[in-house]
């Protein structure tokens, strides 16, 4: 007999109850999948803040639409657009319109070479044309080519994204491309953050392949081929020994023409925040509740109680925690899990918005915005939004906004209120763009204590809390915290705890039907 009902002495059947903490992506997508999946149990979504979506918000003003948090997500993970597609949504992706990206070196925007990988070259002649690194700095990238598997690489169990590429690709690209460009996904410090729980995908192409660059092009190799049957490299291709046949031809793939490959990035037409709309609308009527922050949760005989400021505790057969780490911390029932919880860093983010007038600037906006490394200005990066997405400003209109905080300037929030936010990001705009005129209005957006640092030791903090939640049944622990900051990673992770969910309750008869 399957859990999806207990009886009561005499009365009828006890309804399973589930409740999901926290509204952000990762909860809503876990809310959603049980919703379809398990209409017959009870839900509960509890969000402390006013609004569903977490870090993801979405604003109309005077004809302009501005994403607050993240502005898009890569289609190479699936997650996203499959559940897109399963809403209905799939006719308001979008593609950027530019895709070229600069970067602020010596005080002014060089463009960032093309062809460039989540750091890796895989186009010769931009690298090589690039004022971004010395001569030798050129070289040495190149020698990612050559150098073995592990070339340098400290003693432990996991590398840090810093040491990571300044060994595969040298000193000179660490400092001006990967600190902005793969920090700056999770506007922390390279030096700190794990190469293996934030691009495993680098790492498991230098395991294979020793190089990244040969191991991309078999990648690449390897997805044009595979319509023709499976490939005996799988999907990291087969590896291409460094042999002098095999460089010739990774050569001959660097010295290519431009790429006319889709963009890995989309978006919704309407902004991201039309995901959250159309989720929560998708829930049973009154399973969500805003501003109704849980306390704690506490073991019973049989499941949870959740404990809730201003009402009523709630039961529950199985909880799924998706809220920050270190909110998480002072819900859970078990101190050592508290501890490894707290553990995992946190930095301060915002986003600083100005709708602007076209007719008053000088920079042409011919791209998608920069990626500013470090020292060379107070704010992490600029997006050109209406030059990157349609439909984000009206006629005559620019929209333009600046990130601010993180590892790099960690404290900014706290000592800075909007209007000196506003002010800072703005002077550092005009100093890399030029005059801007006088914004039509501003937005600032503070995301404090959202941006989670997965550093060094975060897989094995990661293995630790999978096991104290084994003494946990029914108690599921989830979110951009743990394994991807992504929508798509989160959405992975909320459909996955979900499925946890329905295997608990169920007793693996969801595996079996689904």
């Amino acid at each position: 007999m399957s859990r999806t009902g207990v009886a009561g002495a005499g009365g009828p059947e006890h309804r399973l109850q589930v409740a999901v903490l926290g509204a952000g992506i990762t909860g809503l997508a876990a809310a959603h999948r049980l919703a379809q999946s398990a209409p017959e149990f009870e839900l509960t979504v509890l969000e402390g803040g006013p609004r569903p979506g977490g870090n993801i918000t979405t604003e109309r003003c005077d004809g302009y639409l501005l994403d607050g948090g993240p502005d898009s997500f890569v289609r190479t993970k699936p997650e996203a657009q499959r559940l897109i597609a399963e809403l209905g949504m799939s006719a308001d992706l979008i593609s950027p319109r530019g895709r070229r990206v600069f970067v602020v070196w010596r005080g002014g925007l060089t463009p960032l070479p093309a062809g460039m990988s989540l750091a890796v070259p895989t186009r010769i002649g931009p690298m090589l044309a690039t004022p971004l690194l010395s001569w030798e700095g050129k070289l040495r990238a190149l020698g990612d080519l050559v150098l073995p598997s592990g070339y340098g690489r400290p003693s432990g169990e996991e590398e840090s994204i810093g040491s990571f590429i300044s060994r595969r690709f040298g000193p000179e690209a660490a400092t001006a491309v990967a600190a902005p460009l793969l920090g700056g996904i999770y506007a922390g410090d390279i030096d700190e953050l794990s190469i293996e729980a934030t691009f495993p995908q680098l790492a498991s192409l230098e395991a294979r392949h020793g190089s990244l660059i040969r191991g991309l092009l078999a990648a690449q190799r390897s997805a044009v081929v595979r319509s023709a049957g499976p490939s005996p490299g799988g999907a990291m291709g087969a590896p291409l020994a460094p042999s002098g046949a095999r460089l010739a031809e990774v050569l001959r793939w660097l010295r290519r023409a431009e790429d006319h490959a889709p963009s890995p990035f989309l978006t919704l037409r309407s902004g991201l925040g039309s995901l959250v709309v159309a989720l929560a609308a998708r829930l049973p009527d009154g399973a969500l509740r805003t501003s109704a922050p849980a306390t704690a949760i506490e073991p019973r005989d049989r499941g949870f109680l959740i404990r809730r400021r201003g009402g009523e505790p709630i039961p529950a057969d199985a909880v799924i925690v998706t809220t920050p780490a270190h909110v998480a911390a002072r819900l859970v029932p078990d101190s050592r899990l508290a501890q490894e919880l707290v553990g995992i860093p946190y930095v301060s983010t915002a986003t600083v918005f100005f709708a602007l007038d076209a007719r008053s600037l000088r920079q042409p906006l011919d791209g998608v915005g920069f990626i500013v490394p470090r020292g060379e200005a107070r704010i992490m990066a600029g997006t050109w939004v209406s030059s990157k997405w349609e439909g984000r400003a009206p006629p005559g209109g620019v929209l333009v906004r600046a990130f601010v905080g993180g590892a790099r300037d960690g404290t900014i929030l706290a000592e800075h209120d909007d209007d000196e936010l506003t002010a800072l990001a703005f002077s550092e705009l005009e100093r890399l763009m030029g005059p801007l005129g006088h914004p039509r209005f501003h937005r600032v957006y503070r995301y404090a204590e959202s941006n989670p640092q997965p550093v060094v030791g975060h897989l094995g903090r990661r293995s630790r809390i999978a096991v104290l939640l084994r003494d946990l049944p029914g108690l599921f622990v989830t979110g951009g915290a743990h394994d991807g900051v992504g929508i798509p990673d989160c959405i992975r992770q909320g459909e996955a705890a979900a499925q946890a969910v329905l295997a608990h309750l169920r007793g693996g008869e969801s595996a079996r039907t689904r």
